[in-house]
């Protein structure tokens, strides 16, 4: 597992405060963290130095390594409605107030909207560009629209066309939106792939993700074993979401999966 950095995302732990998803990832068992809409510390364009600063000492204090920040690409705030010139600079404001707070990895979850998709790609094209220059790498995660599929996603890495562009794999999301096999096509995608996401669904397009992963219907372990051999053998491997009611249960689950992820890494 050398090589891989095994965190959680705040997502499970947006209901509760910012010190008890960092105390809560970081008991259990995790050395990295990722931000993804935590009410109390979004790195979104504009952040001030005090709350950079407050936030880099709240992960040094827990013992935590960012590795992840989410755009507002896939959001009712969504940028990319500004045009393009107004969406480049706000991704490019978004990579700066990463790079200050120690964030390597931005993910765009794509858009819905099929007008926006040629604005999207070049501000992925953009934003891969500028992210080269402040050490951060631009991804796109499978979230319906057009990277839906592991077919679509080859298709946006041609389009976009950077080496600092890559894929962040998340395969609940393949299933929550298409109803596809996540792994079909992944030996394809998988040499473009600088991170993944832990993420179930069972039930059928539109279904629930929210649920603990390893117990629906993504078969993780063979889903590393083709990451692994396409060459993803390190980098961020994040858990998205964990089902569970309140901070005791979130714990526990967060806790019982890294053990799982442990074990699917493990091969």
């Amino acid at each position: 597992m050398e090589g891989y950095q095994i965190g959680a995302f705040a997502r499970p732990w947006t209901k509760f405060t910012w010190d008890e998803f960092l105390s809560g990832v970081a008991g259990a068992g995790y050395r990295y963290m990722g931000f993804m809409r935590h009410p109390q510390a979004e790195l979104l364009p504009g952040l001030s130095d005090e709350k950079i600063a407050w936030i880099r000492q709240t992960l040094a204090d827990h013992g935590l390594t960012p590795t992840t920040e989410i755009c507002l690409h896939h959001t009712s705030r969504c940028p990319l409605r500004q045009g393009t010139e107004a969406a480049v600079q706000e991704a490019c404001a978004q990579i700066d107030v990463m790079a200050a707070v120690g964030v390597p990895y931005y993910i765009s979850c794509g858009t819905p909207e099929e007008p926006l998709y040629e604005t999207l790609f070049t501000v992925l094209r953009e934003a891969a560009a500028y992210g080269a220059e402040r050490g951060v790498t631009v991804t796109l995660k499978p979230h319906g629209g057009p990277g839906a599929t592991c077919r679509d996603l080859l298709n946006v890495l041609e389009v976009v066309d950077h080496p600092n562009f890559a894929i962040y794999y998340d395969p609940g999301n393949v299933l929550y939106y298409t109803g596809c096999d996540p792994l079909e096509n992944l030996d394809e995608v998988a040499p473009h792939v600088v991170g993944a996401i832990i993420k179930d669904q069972t039930g059928g397009v539109g279904a629930p993700v929210t649920i603990e992963p390893g117990t629906g219907d993504v078969d993780f372990a063979a889903m590393f074993d083709i990451l692994r051999a396409g060459g993803f053998t390190g980098g961020p491997v994040m858990v998205e979401c964990l089902g569970g009611e309140g901070l005791a249960d979130t714990n526990r689950r967060a806790a019982r999966v890294r053990e799982k992820v442990e074990g699917w890494l493990a091969g």
